[in-house]
Order: structure tokens, then C-alpha cells, then sequence
């Protein structure tokens, strides 16, 4: 293995060396570069436009690595060597340094589901897993946010274990007034 290919492994390990900083250390993901703003790159967190540090990653990954396997491949060495890693790293490098900025972007931008808030609960069903008293609390397991959690409950009267309960209103995040499912649909009936 000759000194240029090495040389070119080099900066594949320096490129891998990046990315492990990158993510480990989230804040010094862009470079800002002011002067460059004709390349119409996306904005780093200054005012000009910036390169994303795992996009670097993978320019200078693909680089010194495709730069490597053409200088084996091709078994040249010294200027020769040179000029066919560089032309090889340029070729690989630059589609991979595309693909991690739009990953990193893509990412970035990914949009989220909102908060849930309690007020969502209001008409959720549920049911009693610890029995509600007369003007005491009790618990339900309601399903919030798609997971099944419990919350203290009240009601306007008892309410034993397993019984299924409509909520009707949330006083406090962790609490909720109950009523039961089947007065509710007695109730529909009625109407």
C-alpha cells in the first residue's frame, strides 16, 4: 500500500472521525461561510449559508475512500496516483455529501405530531381500575396520546371496578370526572 493511499484512508478516517463529533456534539453542526453565497446553499445558523458538518462528513468520507479504491484498482503511483484519487474522491464525494445534506434536512424539518393537552380527554372512554367513592377519588385507564395511562378520577356517584366511564370534564392534568358509559347511552336513547 503505497503513502498516497494511505494518505487518502487518512482523511476517510478523519471524515468518520467528524461524524462521530457531529453527532456527539449537536452544536457545531454548520459551518458559516458568508462569502460563499452564490452557491445558493442552505442557511447555516448565521446570517450566510453553511455547510452541515455531516455533510462534510460524507464529502470527505467518500473522498479519501473512493480516492483510495481507485488508486488500488488502478495500481498507479506518485502524480499519477494522485490525480486518480482526486478525480475518484471528487466523483464519490460530492453525491455523498448531497445525500447527508438532504438527510440532515430532511430531518431537521420533520414535522411532529402537537403536544397532546388534557382537554383532549373530554369524551374519551376509559375504565375503573381502582374503585371511585361517593365524593372520593378514584383511578381509570384512559388511552392518551395512543398510550394507555391511569388517572385519579371522580364521578357523581360510586363507581365500581370495571366499569366503563365516558370523561366529561378535566379539572387538573392528572385528574378527570367520570361518568358512566352506560347512563351515557341511556341518555342518547332518551333524546
Amino acid at each position: 500500500m503505497s503513502a498516497v493511499t494511505l494518505a487518502f484512508l487518512g482523511l476517510g478516517g478523519l471524515s468518520l472521525l467528524l461524524l462521530l463529533i457531529s453527532l456527539r456534539f449537536r452544536h457545531l453542526g454548520h459551518l458559516r461561510l458568508p462569502h460563499l453565497r452564490w452557491l445558493h446553499l442552505p442557511r447555516g445558523h448565521g446570517r450566510g449559508p453553511g455547510f452541515a458538518l455531516p455533510a462534510t462528513s460524507g464529502f470527505l468520507g467518500g473522498f479519501g475512500f473512493g480516492g483510495a479504491i481507485a488508486i488500488e484498482a488502478t495500481h498507479r503511483t506518485g502524480g499519477p496516483a494522485v490525480l486518480a484519487g482526486i478525480a475518484a474522491g471528487v466523483v464519490v464525494g460530492a453525491p455523498l455529501a448531497w445525500a447527508a445534506g438532504r438527510f440532515v434536512a430532511a430531518v431537521a424539518g420533520m414535522r411532529t405530531d402537537a403536544t397532546p393537552e388534557s382537554a383532549g380527554l373530554i369524551g374519551a372512554t376509559g375504565i375503573v381500575v381502582s374503585e371511585i367513592p361517593v365524593g372520593g377519588l378514584g383511578q381509570v385507564r384512559l388511552s392518551y396520546a395512543g398510550q394507555p395511562m391511569k388517572f385519579n378520577a371522580r364521578a357523581d356517584g360510586p363507581l365500581a371496578l370495571g366499569v366503563q366511564v365516558l370523561v366529561i370534564g378535566v379539572p387538573t392534568p392528572t385528574s378527570v370526572l367520570v361518568m358512566p358509559l352506560p347512563a351515557v347511552l341511556n341518555l342518547e336513547e332518551g333524546s
